[in-house]
């Protein structure tokens, strides 16, 4: 499966010019729950949904727990999660607080196995479909939008008829 794109108009600059231009925009093909992704494991691995579930779970818990004490933590090939700062400057040494801290994140850096499927990983754009359904033409009908001709005008229901024909 390859990693899809759109094709999307952009605003660049913020002075008189506007300039436009057109960039490419990834588009998810869905997203995998942790329950389903809880259960594929499970299936893989011949392990009991719910223990892979306590583990998973245990394993988060444990790495918000050393995150939080400032360490990165990393996990194998899968990748390190480091934790980060944004800061305002100063311009002087001793103007530099905590509470110039902006904003705190946790990094992801892939490891091996995930920077080798990048790079393997096939792209191709996406052809939206294009249907335009405020013209009433794709469902058939006249676009009056109302109900014409269906439903019951009374009768038994048609109880007393063949549904196979």
């Amino acid at each position: 499966m390859a990693l899809e794109y759109v094709v999307t108009k952009r605003v660049f600059g913020f002075d008189d010019t506007k300039t436009e231009k057109y960039v490419a925009k990834s588009v998810r093909s869905g997203q995998m729950s942790f329950s389903k992704t809880c259960a594929k494991v499970s299936r893989l691995c011949g392990i009991h949904r719910k223990v892979v579930d306590l583990v998973v779970s245990v394993l988060v818990d444990m790495m918000a727990e050393d995150i939080d004490d400032g360490k990165s933590v990393q996990l194998g090939e899968f990748g390190i999660f480091r934790p980060t700062i944004k800061a305002k400057s100063a311009d002087t040494a001793e103007g530099v607080t905590a509470s110039n801290i902006v904003r705190k994140r946790i990094v992801f850096t892939p490891g091996k196995i995930f920077q080798r499927t990048l790079g393997e990983m096939s792209v191709t754009r996406s052809i939206p479909v294009d249907t335009d359904y405020t013209d009433g033409s794709s469902s058939g009908g006249n676009g009056s939008g109302g109900n014409q001709g269906g439903g019951n005008q009374g009768g038994d229901g048609g109880l007393d008829e063949n549904p196979l024909g």
